[in-house]
């Protein structure tokens, strides 16, 4: 018999049964419980859930209006109305179908309560209503009452109440000398209350010195470049933001406090020329936007994805935007290794532009060189280290049209590095740009040396 037999069939003194029996008790006993807790069964149908209570509606903006002021009272009633309450949301079902079961051989559990539906949001208050003033003396302003007040946002609704759980009947029973319990299903949640809804924002004040009521503007337009075939007219009306709106009006007055005074009509006719190379019809499906400023000049914006560079010719009521340069962003991301020179001591590597754009646009290398001396290719290898890292300075890059050659040996290299059949893998970073548009592209070359 081993050793180990010996002991666990050896004789034990009454304080090491105590010291075993003990713990396992213990341990039955939380068995017990939780196989019980695992057991335990549902009865009864759990409360469905309350519905949500409907959003508010937002309230209407008060109308905006345009008074030619002659000296004689007027009242402007330009409230904005205010947004309704939101539904309560419907409480949570009580669970159905409670009858607790009798006898059985496990525990129970009460099925749950519903919870109560959310509570509506508020509908936001409407904006009070806009005025535009036509005068000829500023005093006669005083004669003009305007109540451009906002509307209030609705109360969110309450939230249902939760619904309750199955009780137990009999919390406790005995089958075949083991006890059994019974737990109440927990009662349903209480919905959430909704939002109360945000007021409206005050009416604003526009002031006109005139009685000429002013023309329709369009300061923006877009349209595709084949379409832009003709000038194009762009009109802005210019207005000057003050403070003390209320100041100008009848007392009483509820506007925003800052106003705009008219100072200006910008108007300008656009033009479009072409002075790019490549055809207009390559770039016919492509939008401009073109914009005029208070500062009477022409802004014109393209797709984040073209790059353009232009000029603007200034004329009597007449701006010419020339595009001098424009390419789609792809096309500057289009060098690939053409070839490479593996002499360790005349190290090149060549690459081509396929999208011939290199004529137009700058180009910047930065490198990282790695070598090994070991042959068993380009696989996770511990001696595989960085000889170089950092950028090519312009004298080792060469240009001849769209081929670019880079000259690496005359890199910082320590010779050791690159014996006889080294393995080497050179990283490229290629940053391209155009004015300021700018492009990143990364180029990959592996290979064995000479």
């Amino acid at each position: 018999m081993s050793r180990l037999n010996q002991r666990l069939t050896g004789r034990r003194t009454l304080e090491q049964l105590r010291q075993w029996r003990y713990p396992l008790s213990f341990l039955l006993l939380g068995t017990v419980l939780v196989t019980g807790a695992i057991a335990a069964r549902t009865f009864g149908t759990s409360g469905r859930r309350g519905f949500s209570g409907r959003p508010g509606r937002t309230g209407e903006s008060g109308p905006n209006q345009a008074v030619m002021v002659d000296g004689q009272p007027k009242s402007l009633q330009l409230m904005g109305y205010s947004g309704t309450d939101g539904g309560d949301g419907g409480h949570g079902e009580d669970a159905r179908h409670c009858s607790q079961p009798s006898g059985v051989s496990h525990d129970l559990r009460g099925a749950s309560g519903g919870d109560g539906g959310n509570g509506g949001d508020g509908g936001d208050g409407g904006d009070g209503g806009d005025v535009k003033l036509y005068y000829q003396e500023l005093e006669q302003l005083r004669e003009i009452f305007v109540d451009a007040r906002p509307g209030e946002g609705g109360y969110g609704g309450y939230g249902g109440y939760g619904g309750r759980g199955c009780s137990c009947r009999r919390r406790s029973w005995t089958v075949n000398d083991r006890r059994y319990r019974c737990t109440d299903g927990s009662s349903g949640r209480r919905g959430r209350n909704g939002r109360t809804g945000e007021d409206g924002t005050l009416g604003r004040l526009r002031i006109v010195e005139g009685t000429t009521p002013l023309e329709p503007e369009q300061p923006t337009a877009q349209l595709r470049l084949s379409e832009f075939d003709r000038p194009l007219a762009l009109s802005k009306n210019v207005w000057l933001r003050r403070g003390g709106a209320r100041s100008l009006l009848a007392s009483g007055s509820v506007v925003a406090d800052e106003y705009e005074e008219f100072v200006d009509r910008l108007e300008r006719s656009v033009a479009l020329a072409w002075g790019s190379d490549r055809p207009q019809s390559d770039f016919a499906d492509l939008d401009v936007r073109l914009t005029l400023t208070e500062n009477d000049t022409i802004e014109a914006s393209f797709p984040d994805d073209l790059w353009v560079q232009g000029s603007i010719l200034e004329e009597e009521g007449l701006t010419t935007y020339q595009i001098d340069t424009i390419l789609r962003e792809a096309e500057a991301t289009e060098l690939a290794i053409a070839d490479a020179n593996r002499n360790p001591r005349e190290f090149k590597i060549a690459l081509v532009d396929t999208a011939q754009q290199s004529e137009i646009l700058e180009s910047e290398f930065a490198v990282k060189i790695r070598s090994t001396g070991s042959r068993v290719g380009f696989r996770h290898i511990r001696d595989y280290q960085t000889r170089y890292e950092g950028e090519i300075p312009a004298h080792l890059v060469s240009r001849e049209h769209n081929r670019f050659v880079l000259d690496l040996s005359g890199l910082p290299l320590e010779t050791r590095d690159f014996p006889s059949r080294a393995q080497v893998e050179v990283e490229l970073l290629i940053t391209r740009r155009l004015g300021d548009h700018e492009a990143e592209q990364t180029v990959l070359w592996q290979g064995q040396l000479d």
